[in-house]
Parts: C-alpha cells; structure tokens; sequence
C-alpha cells in the first residue's frame, strides 16, 4: 500500500519501447491468453443483453480465433479506480465533480465490488484502496483539496502497475482531468503500456472545454481520448452539472452491460508487433466497442 507516493523512484524505470511503422511506441503484453472487455447495441443504440459465445466471431490479424472463455461482465465483480485530478486548473469544478464521483460510487457498486481512489496533482496518493466500504469512500472524495502540478501518467500507472494486478475480475478506470500533463515522471507510452497489460478500460471525463461550467479550460483532451480508445472506453465532454451527473450514470450503465471474451492467440511469434482485433457479431444490426487490438508478447518479455 502506497500513500502520497512521490514517483521519483519510478524514474530509473525502463519498457522495451522498439518504434513500429506507425512511430508509436508498441504496447508489450507479456500474455498469452487475450482477454477483451466490450459492448454490443443495438440499431437504436441500446445495450443487448443475454448474447452467448456463439453470438460472436473473434478474428486476429483476419484470422479466426477459438474463444476459450465467455461471460456476461454484470455476472462478475467490478473492480473501480476512480481517479481525481487536484490540479489548480479544475479549481472552479472541484466541488461538482466530487458531489458527481460519490453519486456514481454509491449508485454503481454492487455487493462484492471493489473500489479505490487515487488523487493527483504533482504527486499521487493512494486516498482509499480497494474497498467495499461506501462511506469510506465517500470520505476521502469530501476531504480532497485542490492542489498544485498535474502527474496524470504517473497515477495511471501506479494504477494499472501496481493496485490493479492484486485483484482479479474486470477493471475499470473513470479518470476526471482536463488531460494536461505537467508533472509525471512516467512517459504516456509507460502508461499505456501498463494500463494495456491490466485489462483495464479508461473512461476520460473531460474538463477542459470552456464551455465546462463556464469555465476555460487549456487541457489535452488528445490525451485523455487515446487513454480511452486504445483501452475500449470513451472519452466525455461535459458542458454543465447536469451533463456531469448524466456521464456518470452512462458509464455505470455501460459497465453493467459489458462481455468479456478470452482466446490464446494462433500467432505464436514473439516478436512485440501490433495485432489488431475483431470481434464480428453474428447479427449484422449490432455493434461491438472494444479494443481494436494489442501489442503481442517479444522475447524479451517472455524471458522477464
């Protein structure tokens, strides 16, 4: 357990990052069972519910995969990071966001959920770990005080480093930010290297529009949108306390409506290259959000 963890040891830390066509770092997972999270609705955008593994085809790079595991999420426990951003730029939104936070966490958690909260400004701090306690967490969001700097990528990493791999079952990061960075020691492809490796899917809050309470805003929503596309989650933008409350309610219905699927994949090279997933529903009026893909597993990872 970590508390008001300055990440100045994280530092000296290295990831193999050899550079892909693309110029983007790879994402190294070092599995060989793949495991994706997604949703399916409807042509009226609503979530289906119900669907079994003979619903759906999983292809790899074009080529068929057998599905070795399949659940309906809302079966399994959810396991929560809620991350809060306490730089000086959400100043003037503070209060709302934390009054919308504590709604969610009551309304979302289930009886066997776990949820944790990480704040972070310069620094991060590990406010409440995995819980089942709602007032224990309700607490320690009412007690959050703006602070000074923004170290986004190192919060998501410790995240998905260090708490989420000591729990099992799906996992899921809401993040409130306006997405600039200021102050991480971590690199964003550190983050997303670890967030990739924990299954986890991130869902961006945005408060960086002016039009957010009215307030100007000067941050990196690019940031926050590939945190959650390359995760299978969505990115929000919110103009006002309603809006907030309502984005809110959407990822809490969102992560009662979610599939999981598991194949070990037919490529068995180890050689760190990008691999794009597609899960194909059998019925063409449905849609699948998910992750589109992952970086494999490379040599040096298999023996690490």
């Amino acid at each position: 357990m970590f508390r008001n963890i300055m990440l100045g040891i994280f530092a000296a830390m290295t990831l193999a990052q050899a550079v892909p066509p693309t110029q983007q770092p790879p994402l190294k997972v070092n599995v060989d069972l793949v495991n994706v999270l997604f949703t399916v609705t409807d042509a009226s955008g609503r979530f289906v519910p119900g669907l079994t593994r003979a619903d759906f085809v999983v292809e790899e790079d074009g080529r068929k995969q057998e599905i070795q595991r399949f659940s309906q999420e809302n079966e399994r426990p959810l396991t929560l990071g809620v991350l809060v951003d306490k730089s000086p730029s959400v100043g003037g939104v503070f209060n709302a966001e934390k009054t919308a936070a504590i709604s969610f966490l009551e309304t979302t958690l289930k009886e066997g959920d776990l949820a944790m909260v990480i704040s972070f400004d310069r620094t991060v701090t590990l406010e409440e770990d995995f819980t089942e306690d709602k007032r224990a967490l309700r607490r320690v969001i009412n007690s959050l005080t703006v602070g000074s700097g923004t170290s986004i990528y190192d919060a998501i990493y410790l995240a998905c480093k260090e708490q989420f791999p000591k729990q099992s079952g799906r996992k899921a990061i809401v993040l409130v930010s306006d997405g600039r960075d200021t102050t991480s020691k971590m690199k964003i492809m550190e983050a997303l290297v670890a967030a990739h490796e924990s299954d986890a899917v991130i869902y961006s809050i945005s408060n960086q529009t002016s039009a957010f309470f009215g307030i100007p805003g000067n941050g990196s929503p690019d940031t926050l949108k590939r945190f959650s596309l390359e995760t299978g989650g969505t990115i929000f933008f919110v103009g006002n306390r309603s809006d907030l409350t309502e984005v809110f309610s959407e990822i809490a219905e969102e992560l009662r409506s979610q599939y999981s699927l598991a194949y070990v994949s037919t490529n068995a090279a180890r050689d760190g290259k990008y691999r794009r997933i597609r899960i194909l529903p059998k019925n063409p009026a449905y849609k699948i959000k998910a992750r589109e893909g992952y970086y494999g597993p490379s040599v040096n990872s298999s023996q690490s």
